[in-house]
């Protein structure tokens, strides 16, 4: 009898159950889908790590030989160490694209990882194992022959393998923001390759367990009791989280765990109330039902079971599906664009037991919502269950006593009034109203952001046509040459370590003077002027390290272990380059020796002079950019899909249980003599005013949101500004939506039963 009545129930509440299970199944899809995505891409990049035995420290210097090497092995924290000669190449190819070589000894630390082809032979002299990206955008295959011109010398090398490295899942860019494969790659070389008697290393690749401060203090104390002074003055260690590649997936696989956890806070809350007013109104619906089988004999014990698996069969099946569906659908979404940034052997999704905790916290947070509804009608006699449960109070005195509230109108008063007399159901739609704000303005604040970035970046600071980057063996006389021939401003950027307030992080060193083709800027992208003879830090990485006007910083050039202190003398804002600024003057005043790595210039360069490695033109940068937002532009469709998916269900769920609690009264007012479309109008007044409010409250709450997701990237920084515009678009959309389901809502007040309605009971 009682399963009879429960799909009886199912069938007459059928689409408040929908909505129920559609919120049980949109929270769920949307935390294992990007749950499952980041998952699989942690474990994904930790077994390739493991696979290939990931070096936790790097030290690049000028010639690690025979004696440190065995002076390394000697410490206890020093479980693997081995060492290569890393030198950039140009291939003879079309784009003259930079080619990474890397000379080894031996390959047990952040090994070759193969995928076309053999592991490296080191008795081969002349082989080369490419990387497979670099090699399909070249269309070179095992056999081919590559001629690289290594510091004037040629090498003809045959391609033996294609694979990939640890070390380059991201690849710094040559030119550009993001790695393009056309115009650069790694290849992998015994040390016999080498075209000269005598190698000197300069990359040791190195396995500790220590913690990375004390593996650094031993190290120095090591090399300062054997003797190695000159090493200590040139060498540079780098722990792998600083490492670019390491440093740059982190930070990506950072901000999708935000999403992956903001998306359930939100739909759980809002899933739970809506099920706890449905079942509520339900059990306040069937007094007299229930009344009766208590009457006839079925104990609390089995009501209460009853009304229990309302909820318990609804969220189960939502959550089970949702999380089967989100699990092999949405990573796959994000997988495609992030494979043009990096390179993993292997993507997927992965599987977490969270998945599971937060279905059965769904489940469980079910049955409790449904004991609230359901315990205090079970526990009354059959006759005060039989009786009808008096009418919910509306007034509002203190309001309605006041002059205020005479001089509004009737509409006004009466949505007043349900609103007050149903508190819960208003809340709920006042929740879901503002998580929709929040994912909108998220999603459309995360879109400003990238755009403005761009704006920021190639016209409000670079003001050039063309940059000229420049090898490391170029001469001091050809870069004067190539500054006269293309009136252009000389800049220096090293990669520099910083401490300060206790953190060291790896970031980067610019070098510049005065020049119209830069224009330094503070965050709020106005003009500002830089400090001749002091250092200026960016304000992304015065944030990370706490950092104002006035405070005291420690840092040095990688290769060069002398520590310059410093004061903050000026903070400014970048978009994608994060370190200090000096001039020349400042430089010369450190005993830096300053020497150009690029030249920037107002003049297009279509044919790369002879001492350039490569040359980007202003429409390369930015279509460079415009590939990095690919990402962002994705998470931003997402983001706005399970907006309008929560706004629709949310509102239209609640309206129409809205609607039911409703229909004596506008019954009532339909026999008064009151027209369809004042009906209409009071219907829809509440729900308008409602998404009014939770707008309001949602732009503030969506700032923070967003604020916390651009929180978590150290390479690029961009203040958490919204445009009109975003606000604009994100309130449009939320009062659509609203508009049209209780437009929808609305017409069924054409086809009130006048005689059933009012013989219903009174909320």
């Amino acid at each position: 009898m009682l399963f009879k009545k429960l799909l009886r129930d199912f069938k007459d509440n059928r689409k408040q159950f929908i909505a129920i299970f559609l919120m049980s199944f949109i929270t769920l899809l949307a935390f294992s889908g990007i749950g499952s995505e980041v998952q699989g891409l942690h474990e994904n990049l930790d077994d390739y790590y493991n696979q290939t035995n990931m070096a936790d420290v790097y030290a690049l210097g000028i010639d690690f030989n025979d004696s440190l090497i065995n002076d390394f092995k000697d410490m206890d924290s020093t479980k693997e160490i081995e060492r290569q000669f890393v030198v950039k190449s140009t291939a003879r190819l079309d784009d003259e694209p930079i080619v990474t070589l890397h000379f080894m000894e031996k390959n047990n630390i952040s090994k070759y990882y193969p995928v076309v082809g053999g592991n490296i032979d080191f008795d081969d002299e002349d082989g080369i194992w490419l990387e497979a990206r670099f090699a399909e955008a070249k269309d070179l295959k095992i056999g081919d022959t590559i001629s690289l011109e290594l510091n004037g010398i040629v090498l003809n090398k045959t391609i033996r393998g294609l694979g990939y490295s640890p070390d380059y899942v991201y690849e710094e860019p040559d030119n550009g923001l993001i790695a393009d494969f056309e115009y650069q790659g790694f290849g992998y070389l015994s040390s016999k390759a080498y075209p000269a008697p005598n190698i000197q290393y300069n990359k040791l690749l190195i396995k500790t367990d220590a913690n990375k401060s004390v593996y650094y203090d031993e190290t120095h104390k090591m090399l300062e009791d054997k003797g190695h002074g000159d090493i200590i003055n040139t060498a540079a260690y780098m722990p792998r989280e600083d490492s670019v590649s390491d440093k740059q997936i982190q930070d990506e696989i950072k901000q999708h765990e935000i999403l992956a956890v903001m998306f359930p806070i939100i739909f759980v809350i809002v899933a739970l109330l809506i099920l706890l007013t449905t079942i509520t109104r339900i059990v306040n619906n069937q007094r007299t039902q229930i009344g009766t089988l208590k009457a006839i004999g079925f104990d609390n014990r089995s009501l209460m079971l009853h009304y229990l698996s309302y909820g318990f069969i609804l969220t189960l099946l939502g959550s089970v599906l949702g999380i089967i569906i989100g699990y092999r659908t949405i990573p796959y979404i994000f997988i495609l664009p992030m494979q043009a940034y990096y390179t993993l052997p292997n993507w997927g999704p992965g599987f977490n037991v969270s998945f599971i905790i937060v279905g059965l916290l769904m489940v469980f947070g079910s049955l409790l919502c449904s004991y609230v509804a359901i315990k205090n009608i079970v526990r009354e006699s059959p006759a005060a269950t039989l009786r009808a449960k008096p009418p919910k109070s509306c007034k509002m005195r203190f309001i309605e006593n006041t002059k205020i509230w005479k001089n509004l109108s009737f509409n006004m008063r009466w949505n007043s009034r349900d609103v007050n007399r149903h508190r819960l159901r208003s809340l709920i739609t006042l929740i879901g109203v503002i998580g929709c704000t929040v994912l909108l303005i998220s999603a459309f604040g995360m879109h400003d952001g990238v755009t403005d970035l761009k704006e920021w970046k190639y016209n409000d600071i670079n003001h050039y046509e063309t940059q000229l980057l420049l090898p490391g063996n170029v001469s001091q006389s050809q870069i004067d040459s190539l500054i006269n021939d293309f009136n252009g401003s000389p800049v220096m950027t090293k990669s520099i370590q910083i401490e300060a307030n206790g953190i060291k992080k790896t970031e980067r060193l610019t070098v510049l003077d005065e020049t119209p083709l830069i224009t330094p800027t503070d965050k709020n992208r106005q003009e500002i002027t830089l400090p001749k003879e002091g250092v200026a830090i960016s304000q992304k990485t015065a944030e990370l390290f706490g950092l104002n006007i006035g405070d005291k910083i420690r840092w040095h050039i990688y290769g060069n272990e002398t520590w310059i202190n410093s004061t903050v003398d000026a903070i400014y804002g970048d978009p994608s380059v994060q370190g200090i600024t000096i001039s020349t003057d400042a430089a010369a005043k450190n005993d830096i020796d300053f020497k150009a790595s690029e030249i920037v210039t107002k003049e297009k360069v279509t044919e790369k002079p002879e001492s350039v490695s490569s040359v980007n033109s202003h429409y390369d940068l930015t279509n460079s950019w415009d590939k990095l937002t690919k990402t962002a532009n994705l998470l931003i469709i997402i983001l706005v899909i399970f907006a309008v998916l929560l706004a629709i269900t949310v509102l239209y769920s609640l309206g129409l249980l809205g609607f039911t609690e409703v229909e004596r009264d506008m019954a009532t007012l339909k026999v008064i003599g009151f027209q369809l479309n004042d009906l209409r109008k009071m219907f829809v007044t509440q729900y308008l005013g409602i998404s009014l409010i939770g707008f309001i409250i949602g732009v503030p709450t969506g700032y923070y949101i967003l604020d916390s997701i651009r929180s978590q990237t150290e390479t690029f920084y961009y203040p958490t500004n919204y445009s009109i515009r975003t606000i604009f678009i994100s309130f449009v959309i939320t009062i659509m939506v609203s508009v049209i389901v209780n437009i929808l809502l609305s017409q069924k007040l054409k086809n009130i039963d006048m005689v059933e309605a009012l013989k219903k009971e009174r909320d």
